[in-house]
């Protein structure tokens, strides 16, 4: 299955990942961050490591807002 990895402030990869690959696979495989001061959406909903990706899910990693 094909799904678009977005890093905001880097870049973004299409990759190909096996069926039943999770965000935390997909984020591995990228090479991206796989901090937890990026948080996780598929397809503008938050998402958690574990969950299951499908083919045409876009993954987003925004990192976390700081300051005050």
């Amino acid at each position: 299955m094909k799904v678009k990895v977005l890093c905001l402030g880097r870049s973004a990869k299409e990759m190909e990942l096996s069926d039943g690959s999770t965000v935390e696979q997909a984020i591995t495989e990228s090479g991206f961050p796989k901090d937890h001061s990026y948080n996780r959406h598929v397809n503008g909903n938050h998402a958690m490591d574990s969950d299951l990706l499908n083919n045409g899910d876009v993954l987003t990693l925004v990192p976390q807002g700081k300051g005050g």
